[in-house]
């Protein structure tokens, strides 16, 4: 079942339509990561989710129900039972972490022995326990980020909306930051909305990426058919490292490249402009490659070389774990290849 369904949503902000006629669905315990550049639509949708703002056209849904139609808020934020981790973090200073997490059960009238009971529980969680009476200022980073999403888990809402959570943590404390969230998400079984610009974030969290630009949903899919079968320019550009380019369709599976023609499947759409799209570790250096350059660069990173081939005109960049000079030709053959059309 659905928790939450975003159709057809339209909103305009001054004289910009920041998010543009969008539509999806977040299945129950499922984390699904809202990825795009910054100014793209994903935070004025995750306001819409939240009740912070009526969309200008189309509907919310939130567990079978109408939340918010045209210019209307049907259902307050409240009403939503949704939790909130925002990029600052929002805890209060002067409260402690056991403070901080109990305010939000106070709100909603838990008595003081069940408010105990569930904050015991959620430091569980989180693995926060022995930090029940230690004020924000004296955690670390990190360790704030776990209290923020405790705080938001602990009224054990039906929806988790997270906006840009780990922007401010430093690189090394974000992966594990980044582990911990995926495995309380997991046990907790809370259905999430990420909001995010990066794509590590999304590729090790989501079970289901929407991508958006310009205010528009661009795909929607797995990690894996995100990254392996992007279905616009737009996406087959902006996540992970692509080599993209214009080339003619001269026939039935057959195109006009850089080095001549080559079989590739022209999906049923001979006659139309097409760009040749591959990913750098689909292309190999072999001696009985089709292909010829000359080596541009070298950069080395995580176990392999990442390197920038001159060939035919245009450079073309693969992964490689040999080693290979600078200006030393290379031959190279494409091992997987797919069309993408304006």
């Amino acid at each position: 079942m659905n928790v939450l369904e975003v159709k057809h949503a339209i909103k305009t902000l001054g004289k910009k339509e920041v998010v543009r006629d969008i539509s999806f669905e977040v299945e129950r315990g499922q984390l699904l990561a809202l990825l795009g550049p910054s100014g793209c639509g994903k935070t004025t949708t995750l306001r819409m989710i939240a009740g912070l703002e009526a969309p200008d056209y189309g509907e919310i849904w939130i567990d079978g129900a109408l939340a918010g139609s045209s210019q209307k808020i049907v259902m307050s934020p409240k009403e939503r039972h949704i939790g909130m981790v925002f990029q600052d973090l929002a805890l209060w200073p002067h409260m402690t972490v056991y403070k901080n997490i109990e305010f939000g059960l106070k709100t909603l009238g838990f008595t003081r022995t069940e408010r105990q009971k569930r904050i015991e529980a959620v430091l569980g969680k989180v693995n926060m326990q022995k930090y029940a009476n230690e004020y924000p200022a004296r955690l670390s980073g990190g360790q704030q980020q776990l209290i923020a999403i405790a705080r938001a888990i602990v009224t054990e809402p039906r929806l988790l909306l997270m906006d840009e959570p780990l922007s401010n943590i430093d690189v090394k404390l974000r992966e594990d930051i980044r582990q911990e969230i995926r495995r309380i998400q997991q046990e907790t079984q809370i259905t999430t909305v990420y909001v995010t610009h990066d794509q590590e974030d999304a590729f090790l969290l989501a079970d289901e990426m929407a991508v958006m630009n310009n205010g528009m949903l661009e795909q929607i899919g797995t990690p894996e058919e995100i990254y392996s079968s992007p279905t616009s320019l737009f996406v087959a550009s902006f996540v992970g490292e692509a080599n993209i380019m214009q080339v003619k369709i001269v026939g039935k599976d057959r195109v006009l490249t850089p080095w001549g023609e080559l079989v590739c499947n022209t999906k049923g759409q001979e006659g139309k402009d097409a760009y040749l799209f591959f990913r750098p570790h689909h292309v190999k250096i072999e001696e009985t490659g089709f292909c010829k350059g000359i080596v541009l660069n070298r950069n080395f990173g995580e176990g392999r070389y990442i390197y920038q081939i001159s060939t035919s005109g245009i450079t073309v960049k693969l992964e490689d774990r040999q080693i290979y000079n600078t200006n030393q030709p290379v031959r190279f053959s494409i091992q997987k290849m797919e069309l993408l059309f304006a």
